[in-house]
């Protein structure tokens, strides 16, 4: 139960959790409770990995566990934050990607092998730091984001130019044959050119890093891999596969999976190609595996809470708990210590209003309703940080899906499976993955006219719920048989729903809006 003397100890455990990132951070390690039992094992096995799951399933947490745990079996691990990087356009996001490596791989000791690998670090850093500062020329204004990237050209000279050519010899020398311009490197050309020439050099620095000192290994983690332009992340995973393969060099990245392109088919192709060039691995568990959810939420949290002497059992009841992994979208450990810290103010302010005010109180379900609402602005300033310039398109589209669920005086709707691949479809699933949709199962609706065509069923987020009192709870699909209850036709949901809705609906919870309703995003 909690009570005034132990309400601040309760939120302050949870608040805590939600910022330990630290990759050194003993607690994080020592409380880490896996989704998946072996996940740790399998992302420090000698292969490249993608990892992929929503905003705060704990992707950089497992990434963090694995870094301490990787060290400790004697592999050196660098850890990239992309989102540092998100600013930056093609190719410099790459090349700052690079310096980070480089500046994290730079051996501090004075015997010979360190000696020599740290001058060869700093060479390298010399010219990609010249070459990341270079101002562009643009030789010829085209429309398309493709050939303006090709037309970018840039030039290195004096000292730089020297340090650069030392350092690609052997592209240098073969040019120096074909043109005297390119002995002193001073032709103009592109920085993909440049980085292509010092990748080589790179590789073998990397190389000489994995093996330093008896390493097993060197793992580079990127950590939030999605703040790269979709479109721009082949061409950077196709340059860090090139100077990482054939050595004992490993890429882990951690990324959001409808904001995440690793290969892109052509001539030549681009990229990183699941499954050969690496593995995908994901971290989500939604509410279609609720029980799951819902026990790895509360051992998490119990592991959060131990040091301050409470378990979820004793302070939630039994509805609340439930509501709780409802209202979170499935294993979504931050939404879930922020639903808790807000519910249990929700709970505090309620139990002042009665007699006895001084009692203690567990935290019940309308509590935690009363926090959800409070979740939707942050939810909404991560979906513009995530989205960027898709943020507008998937705003109106949630709009859309708000609207046709208050219609139906529901929290859930469904789509045909062969929709999913529409451009409306992909917004959904991207839509989903930022927490704002939240799929429950595949079903087919219970009507003779829908007999064989399969539907995606989803719940819109809670919190862009409670702003209006809906009539009806939510459908439990969770316990045995009321799954049955989702399957209503009247809730398959297209973006034209609005015309059919003009001419009347027929079935249960049809008829129009009756009222004005605010709208999460107007």
């Amino acid at each position: 139960m909690l009570d005034r003397d132990n309400l601040q100890s309760f939120k302050a455990a949870l608040s805590a959790a939600l910022r330990t990132t630290n990759q050194a951070d003993d607690a994080l390690s020592d409380r880490f409770v896996e989704l998946r039992p072996g996940t740790v094992a399998t992302l420090e096995s000698a292969v490249n990995h993608l990892v992929t799951g929503r905003r705060g399933v704990g992707k950089s947490t497992t990434l963090a566990v694995l870094q301490r745990r990787a060290e400790e079996r004697g592999a050196r691990v660098i850890f990239v934050d992309v989102e540092t990087h998100k600013s930056r356009s093609y190719p410099d996001v790459l090349i700052e990607i690079i310096i980070d490596i480089l500046q994290e791989i730079e051996p501090q000791g004075w015997k010979k092998p360190q000696r020599q690998l740290r001058r060869k670090v700093k060479e390298l850093l010399t010219v990609l730091d010249a070459l990341r500062r270079a101002g562009a020329e643009v030789t010829q204004s085209i429309e398309s984001d493709e050939a303006r990237t090709s037309d970018i050209k840039v030039s290195l000279r004096g000292g730089v130019a020297k340090q650069y050519a030392k350092l690609s010899a052997s592209v240098a020398g073969s040019r120096s044959r074909r043109t005297k311009t390119s002995e002193t490197s001073t032709r103009t050309r592109r920085k993909e050119d440049f980085l292509r020439d010092l990748a080589p050099a790179i590789a073998q620095v990397l190389e000489g890093a994995a093996n330093l000192e008896g390493r097993k290994a060197l793992l580079v983690v990127l950590d939030d891999f999605y703040f790269i332009a979709k479109e721009k992340q082949p061409l950077v995973l196709d340059h860090l596969h090139g100077i990482t393969k054939r050595s004992n060099v490993w890429l882990k990245i951690g990324s959001v999976h409808s904001r995440t392109q690793s290969f892109a088919d052509g001539d030549p192709p681009l990229g990183m190609q699941p499954p050969h060039d690496l593995q995908h691995l994901s971290l989500d568990v939604g509410l279609a595996d609720f029980a799951t959810a819902q026990t790895f939420l509360e051992e998490v949290t119990n592991g959060v809470l131990a040091p301050a002497g409470f378990k979820v059992k004793d302070v939630l009841t039994p509805t609340a708990r439930e509501r709780a992994v409802l209202i979170a979208g499935g294993a979504v450990a931050r939404d879930y210590f922020d639903l808790l810290i807000a519910a249990a103010d929700a709970g505090w302010e309620s139990s002042q209003r009665g007699e006895g005010s001084n009692d203690p109180f567990a935290i019940g379900a309308e509590n935690v309703q009363a926090a959800a609402g409070l979740r939707l602005q942050r939810k909404q300033t991560d979906l513009r940080n995530d989205a960027g310039r898709d943020a507008p398109t998937l705003e109106s589209r949630f709009d859309d899906l708000v609207k046709f669920v208050r219609d139906r005086d529901t929290f859930f709707f469904l789509v045909r499976r062969e929709h999913m691949d529409t451009g409306w479809g992909r917004e959904i699933v991207e839509l989903e993955d930022l927490r704002f949709v939240h799929r429950i199962m595949t079903t087919r609706p219970n009507t003779a006219t829908w007999r064989g065509v399969e539907t995606v069923v989803f719940m819109v987020d809670f919190a862009a719920l409670v702003q209006r009192r809906m009539r009806k709870a939510p459908v439990e699909f969770w316990k045995v048989g009321k799954s049955d209850e989702l399957r209503r036709a009247e809730w398959v949901y297209e973006p034209n729903w609005t015309e059919s809705s003009a001419k009347g609906k027929k079935g249960n919870g049809g008829g129009e809006v009756s009222e004005e309703v605010e709208l999460p995003f107007e």
